[in-house]
């Protein structure tokens, strides 16, 4: 898929590319459970095979048979954008709204407590498991439109948004979010369900990054 489709032009990283960095920069560790794992033969550090209800150690064997399968150049291929990803997330203003990508034209809804429509955008909060109901959803989809009011381009970083809005809501309570509509059907979310919304927002040029 590397050979047919160019990393560049990938707009989903897979795990793959990720899970090295994320433990050699931030030191988070990865244990996958799954049957089709040999993508992640070349970059684990163990491998365990269940035979019988028996927990083995394949580490070895599966280093082989990645070392058969993979040249340099396809294992460079495979984490063409992986180096420092993590070191630039955690040093922070990698990320910037374009506030003027977040204007709806007054045509959003929350279709569910996992789905909204956004102006000519529909995407999923699916995977935020810490969303409890539809009024959270509902405060995120105004949020989003804020961002707009905070940042009308792209010279605030991801987080000062974030911080910005935290801050309004912590001041002036949920109405911020929809001044003059008494809307009361709104419950606060995490800051960091708040950005899983805004990195799941697909809408062209909405996030630039640098």
């Amino acid at each position: 898929m590397v050979q047919l489709v160019a990393a560049k032009k990938e707009p989903i990283t897979p795990f793959v590319r990720l899970v090295r960095p994320l433990f050699d920069e931030i030191g988070v560790s990865s244990i996958l459970v799954i049957g089709g794992s040999g993508e992640f033969f070349h970059v684990a550090d163990n491998v365990l095979v269940m035979d019988c209800y028996r927990c083995l150690d394949a580490t070895d064997r599966a280093k082989r048979i990645a070392s058969q399968h993979i040249n340099a150049q396809d294992d460079q291929q495979q984490h063409i954008h992986t180096p420092g990803s993590f070191q630039k997330i955690r040093a922070g203003g990698t990320r910037y709204p374009v506030g003027s990508r977040f204007n709806a034209d007054g045509k959003t809804k929350v279709i569910s407590k996992n789905m909204i429509s956004y102006g000519d955008t529909e995407f999923s909060l699916f995977g935020l498991e810490q969303l409890a109901t539809k009024s959270q959803t509902n405060a995120i989809s105004a949020a989003l439109r804020a961002v707009s009011k905070i940042t009308p381009h792209d010279t605030m970083p991801l987080e000062q948004v974030l911080n910005r809005l935290q801050q309004s809501v912590e001041q002036d309570g949920l109405d911020v979010l929809t001044p003059g509509e008494f809307n009361g059907a709104l419950a606060r979310p995490r800051r960091l369900e708040l950005a899983g919304a805004l990195n799941r927002m697909r809408r062209p040029n909405a996030i630039a990054k640098r």
